[in-house]
């Protein structure tokens, strides 16, 4: 017996629920309560207004879908569509002799000329504005959690976790 080939591992559920939205729903979730308890120098009705933006953004985030897409693929299809540099079009004018062949005349060929050895060719990728963005906000996030918790806050979280 062969295990099945065909799994979609995005579609599995948990509590009727993806994986994804679980992700995104448990990290609305976390900022939100961030955002009720450690905010608490802030008046009730602003970290309130907080707590229901964080709980919008990741409800929308978790299930909006247009057109079979969430919000990750739809993002992606618009950035791909403006950042491409050509634009093609249906039945685009044409030359008419442009599928005509015309054959040379049929001469001597010249000797066979010795081949030369290529040229190395140099790296041409060059990291897109949107990826170092993406990877300097990424390095911010992670140094200045590290920077918390060193500072204290694992000593926070432990209690919250275990209660005052």
């Amino acid at each position: 017996m062969r295990p099945p080939t065909r799994i979609d591992v995005s579609e599995r559920r948990f509590f009727g629920l993806t994986f994804r939205q679980l992700a995104i729903l448990s990290t609305a979730a976390g900022l939100a309560l961030a955002c009720l308890v450690g905010l608490r120098t802030w008046p009730f009705w602003l970290r309130i207004v907080l707590v229901l933006a964080f709980a919008a953004v990741g409800l929308i985030w978790a299930f909006w879908q247009s057109q079979g897409q969430n919000l990750e693929q739809r993002l992606l299809d618009v950035l791909i569509f403006h950042r491409r540099t050509r634009y093609l079009l249906h039945r685009a004018v044409r030359d008419h002799a442009q599928a005509r062949t015309a054959w040379p005349a049929v001469e001597a060929r010249p000797a066979a000329q010795p081949r030369k050895a290529r040229a190395a060719t140099a790296l041409t990728w060059r990291p897109a504005l949107l990826w170092i963005t993406a990877n300097a906000l990424g390095i911010a996030i992670l140094s200045g959690l590290t920077l918390w918790l060193a500072q204290g806050g694992a000593h926070q979280l432990r209690l919250i976790w275990h209660g005052f």
